[in-house]
């Protein structure tokens, strides 16, 4: 009996010094990567941005708030990526688009390609009410057809880090990973 005992003994304290040992290791692995932070960790990549101009939002929306933006090949740090379901009214010109007073009909600005905008209504067929508020407030409306929008809901987003320290979302559109 005093035999089984003390190899029970024996093999319970081989498990506590292995179960020690992995502890000590994996924590000062951590600490390591930490304390010298001389790379990014595996799950964060290098990115560039693919247009000119790209709006940083605080959220994967082209509705949530501008925190910035950024140039033509500018590089970022990818920090985590997005697909949202819930972004159906929400689009990308394809062409450059008129936009008037939604009272009046007058001219009221022009936009871009590849500039943001929010679908307020099918109306019918393939044509689409649309509308965009600038940064002046001014905002303008538009009926277009659905070929000249690029819808992006469910489309990816990406959750950037500028070299300034910058953070926000960015649609995947205006980004190209770096391998």
């Amino acid at each position: 009996m005093l035999h089984f005992f003390i190899l029970k003994f024996s093999l319970m304290k081989s498990i506590y010094l292995s179960t020690a040992f992995v502890s000590i290791f994996l924590f000062s692995s951590f600490n390591y990567y930490n304390s010298n932070n001389t790379s990014l960790p595996p799950q964060y990549s290098e990115a560039k941005i693919t247009g000119s101009n790209v709006i940083i939002r605080a959220s994967a929306s082209t509705t949530a708030g501008k925190k910035g933006s950024l140039k033509l090949n500018q590089r970022v740090t990818v920090l985590d990526t997005y697909f949202p379901s819930d972004n159906r009214n929400e689009a990308v010109l394809r062409y450059k688009t008129d936009f008037t007073n939604e009272y009046s009909g007058n001219f009221v600005f022009s936009l871009n390609s590849g500039r943001a905008v929010k679908v307020i209504e099918s109306l019918g067929g393939d044509s689409y009410r649309i509308s965009f508020i600038q940064a002046n407030g001014d905002k303008g409306f538009a009926k277009i057809n659905g070929e000249r929008l690029e819808f992006i809901n469910g489309e990816k987003w990406y959750k950037i880090e500028t070299s300034t320290g910058l953070t926000g979302w960015v649609f995947g559109k205006f980004v190209q990973e770096i391998y």
